[in-house]
């Protein structure tokens, strides 16, 4: 059976693209052939923006304040994750927006994980129901680990009626966070079961493997791997550097990303303390074994974190990886 994999772009996002390699190499453990369907929001047509300023300005003559809409920033995929994804990763050719096309000689699409499901980061929510599908009757349709980020429900009605029908035809759903077992039942009407992140699923080991180019750093140091500082932030890694007395390294994600990717495991693999706000930072804090501190991210959504630490406090990651695994190996099989 080949297996598609749905999930959000493939940009300058470590934990983006780390969760989506993990997945697709279990699925190719398991004996799959599997591909992620490799593409961006599709382009908005200049005359569009025309149409739409000059409403505005319209609007504003009479008295009606609306603001201009912003042109659609330009999506560019750094060296570092082409070179990633071109040694670790199959993918199709690069689609702007999802359809039918990207459905070729593929017998099962999975959605997951990273937020896929939370409408803030997916103006056409719809698309990760798998909405352009419709016509695939024989398509099976699973959700492995699709997280709304949140323990609140941010759909609108609109959106709430036509993902819920959608839901309701996918084979089998998992999601992210305990959470969201409660918003599929209430808002979906339909049952989830609560399974660990895609890079959970594998080991310490199978990362090693991708950083072992990099050299081991011998000095001793913090790391601060921080989407968004704050005084909160900064006061927490400053005290924790003053008291174990390291020296402070600053890592930096997305636009102002430098590391390769095997470079930023190493990161994690050297760093003798970690304080983050991301949550695939404290994903692969507790991968490598770091004494961490995890400052919650509020806007990015705070129930993922809780979710994980309250399961790793717990002592029980390695049994939900073995239930995740197990959970993903008859869905695919049923």
């Amino acid at each position: 059976m080949v297996v598609g994999i749905i999930t959000q772009p493939l940009l300058n996002n470590y934990g983006g693209v780390l969760q989506n390699y993990a997945l697709q190499t279990v699925l190719n453990h398991l004996g799959y052939s599997s591909k992620t369907v490799d593409w961006l929001p599709p382009k908005t047509p200049l005359y569009r923006y025309i149409l739409s300023w000059i409403k505005t300005i319209l609007l504003n003559l009479v008295g009606k304040k609306r603001n201009f809409v912003k042109m659609q920033k330009k999506y560019h995929r750094k060296k570092f994750v082409n070179a990633f994804i071109q040694d670790y990763i199959a993918k199709t050719t690069t689609n702007y927006g999802l359809s039918s096309g990207v459905l070729s000689n593929t017998q099962c699409l999975i959605v997951g994980s990273d937020q896929v499901w939370r409408p803030k980061y997916n103006p056409n929510i719809s698309n990760m129901f798998l909405d352009f599908c419709k016509k695939k009757k024989k398509l099976k349709r699973i959700a492995y680990a699709a997280s709304f980020g949140v323990d609140v429900w941010e759909y609108s009605p609109k959106q709430n009626k036509i993902c819920s029908l959608l839901a309701k035809k996918f084979d089998a759903i998992s999601v992210r966070e305990e959470s969201g077992i409660r918003l599929c039942k209430d808002y979906l009407g339909v049952n989830a079961t609560w399974v660990l992140d895609p890079t959970l699923l594998l080991k310490k080991e199978d990362y090693q493997l991708i950083c072992k180019e990099v050299p081991f750093c011998k000095e001793e140091y913090l790391a601060v791997y921080v989407l968004d500082e704050n005084e909160k932030v900064t006061a927490a890694y400053e005290k924790e550097a003053i008291s174990r007395r390291l020296v402070v390294k600053k890592f930096y994600a997305d636009s102002k990303s430098t590391l390769t990717i095997p470079e930023w495991l190493a990161m994690f693999r050297d760093a003798s303390y970690v304080v983050t706000d991301s949550f695939h930072g404290t994903i692969f804090s507790i991968i490598f074994g770091k004494e961490f501190k995890c400052v919650y991210n509020e806007g990015r959504g705070a129930a993922r974190f809780e979710s994980l630490l309250n399961l790793y406090n717990s002592g029980k990651l390695e049994e939900m990886r073995e239930f995740s695994l197990n959970w993903l190996k008859k869905a695919l099989e049923s």
